[in-house]
């Protein structure tokens, strides 16, 4: 099993972004990944601006999952998911 550690930034003005962790934690369980830990890091500053955007709500999980090919369909969602400002994944 490999660790990962993702960070994700949404747009903080959408009322959606608690629905949309709840979606991601879902797309957690439908892959088969292990959420070992998450933290709701809140609203912050953005090191620059982003499509017009100063400010993002900051999520950050940490995972394992064993077969990396699911997540990265998962990855492609996400691009067209427009509360997703950005992502981040790290591997541990």
């Amino acid at each position: 099993m490999r660790t990962y550690e993702y960070l994700y930034i949404f747009d903080p003005q959408e009322e959606n972004v608690a629905k949309t962790i709840e979606e991601i934690k879902k797309d957690y369980e439908k892959i088969g990944v292990r959420l070992i830990k998450e933290e709701e890091m809140g609203k912050r500053r953005l090191a620059y601006e982003i499509d017009k955007k100063t400010d993002g709500f900051y999520y950050l999980t940490q995972i394992e999952v064993d077969d990396f090919t699911k997540m990265q369909e998962f990855e492609k969602d996400l691009t067209l998911n427009p509360i997703v400002i950005r992502f981040m994944k790290v591997k541990m």
